[in-house]
């Protein structure tokens, strides 16, 4: 029963996804995007936590909806993080992730371009190392951990939100904001997750 459900929506799926594709003039652009990106560590277990400033980049691509509708899937490369700031000390935590979001977008005309309006969901899974930078006392501390050393899962999932303006040529110009709704902690009794927001430039062929 399972195995026919799941070919049953694989179906339709397949079916809206052709449909999509033939509804819009403006489906199949691929797109790249670079821009700076700022980050912190928010929860209810995350103490005295700054933002961080740290660099996104990645690649899209436009599927047409309806006029002016575009579903955006996409694969960046995100530095999430944050500062730490207590009494004679102070430190930095950089968590570099792959992220694939998804967003819904209304794209109309305006002016000579198009407004950029998108929500939608991102994963994300941590890579490399955990870098980590204490300032203590005048002494200045580096380090590089393994993400089970510091209890951090490399999963994280979350929402995303874009707003934007793209010219005539392709050029487009982007906020976003992402609000993890993942736990980070591998200790079940400390809750704290990713925030961050960014602003990008963007170009699509």
């Amino acid at each position: 029963m399972k195995l026919k459900q799941l070919l049953f929506g694989g179906l339709l799926f397949a079916t809206f996804s052709v449909a999509a594709l033939q509804a819009n003039a403006q489906a199949g652009r691929f797109g790249v995007f670079a821009g700076s990106n700022f980050a912190s560590i928010k929860g209810k277990d995350a103490t005295k936590t700054k933002l961080k400033t740290g660099f996104q980049a990645g690649v899209t691509y436009d599927i047409g909806l309806a006029d002016e509708f575009v579903l955006q899937p996409g694969v960046s490369y995100v530095q999430n993080g944050t500062k730490i700031k207590d009494e004679g000390a102070e430190g930095r935590w950089d968590l570099n992730y792959i992220q694939v979001p998804v967003t819904f977008q209304y794209q109309p005309a305006v002016g000579t371009g198009n407004l950029l309006l998108g929500v939608g969901p991102y994963v994300g899974f941590g890579v490399g190392k955990i870098k980590i930078k204490e300032y203590v006392e005048g002494d200045n501390n580096k380090a590089s951990k393994d993400w089970k050393d510091m209890d951090l899962k490399k999963f994280d999932a979350g929402g995303k939100l874009l707003v934007g303006y793209q010219l005539g040529m392709g050029l487009s110009f982007n906020l976003n904001a992402n609000l993890g709704l993942a736990n980070l902690s591998d200790n079940k009794d400390k809750k704290f997750h990713n925030t961050s927001f960014g602003v990008t430039v963007g170009y699509k062929f």
